[in-house]
């Protein structure tokens, strides 16, 4: 009997050890993810990315005080626009992007763009209608989410997909961790609202520069693989 036990825990750790490390190759190896610079790059959006859609979230209430909007916000709240519209905007986006002569990169493009736009611009609105119309492009811009499995599929494969996106999660996931803390430690040092919109926005520039950086990545990749190549 004891040997028995010796035995099944012997071949249980085998087994764990294998599949650690094939986990851990498949995420840190030499052909792992990370070793894909354009995957990285859309890493590097995903931590930028989050954190600023959920600003209005947290914010917007207080910005709805500043302007005293409280009472036409309490018939029809403003966050409530931003949840509706973004059910629609993931539909809609996703029917666009599967249009032939559409690429689906450039609609989210276009969908980050509007949404760190609206993000940056919100502040500025004083009037519950000019708000309204901001949440709305908000709530549809960031329909986007539908279109990430396609986008990280086309940076990646279908073989790493599943890795890929649950890495690209994960990213968001930490980024909406941090983002309504960074949002509140902005208030404490401004005490204004406004500048959580602002700097928040601006991170997310900083992310879609690396979107827009993913061409040059890409070109210039396959290069630098032909020629390792070409070296053995």
């Amino acid at each position: 009997i004891g040997l028995r036990i010796l035995k099944t825990v012997s071949q249980l750790t085998v087994t764990v050890r294998k599949g650690f490390a094939l986990w851990y190759s498949s995420y840190f190896g030499a052909a792992s993810l990370f070793t894909n610079r354009i995957f990285v790059a859309f890493i590097i959006w995903a931590l930028f990315a989050y954190s600023s859609f959920v600003i209005p979230f947290i914010h917007l209430p207080e910005i709805v005080k500043q302007y005293n909007l409280s009472r036409q916000d309490n018939v029809f709240p403003l966050t409530s626009i931003i949840a509706i519209v973004h059910i629609f905007g993931k539909v809609i986006l996703g029917i666009i992007s599967d249009l032939p002569c559409i690429s689906t990169w450039n609609v989210f493009l276009m969908a980050n763009f509007t949404l760190v736009t609206c993000i940056l611009t919100l502040p500025l609105m004083q009037t519950y209608i000019g708000l309204a119309v901001i949440c709305a492009l908000i709530g549809f811009s960031s329909g986007y989410f539908s279109l990430m499995p396609v986008v990280t599929e086309d940076l990646v494969g279908t073989k790493h997909l599943a890795n890929a996106y649950g890495i690209i999660i994960c990213a968001n996931g930490i980024s909406a961790l941090f983002g309504p803390p960074f949002a509140g430690w902005i208030y404490d040092i401004t005490q204004k609202y406004d500048f959580s919109f602002y700097i928040a926005g601006l991170l997310y520039m900083v992310g879609i520069i690396f979107l827009l950086i993913q061409p040059c990545i890409q070109k210039k990749q396959p290069k630098e693989e032909s020629t390792e190549d070409a070296q053995v």
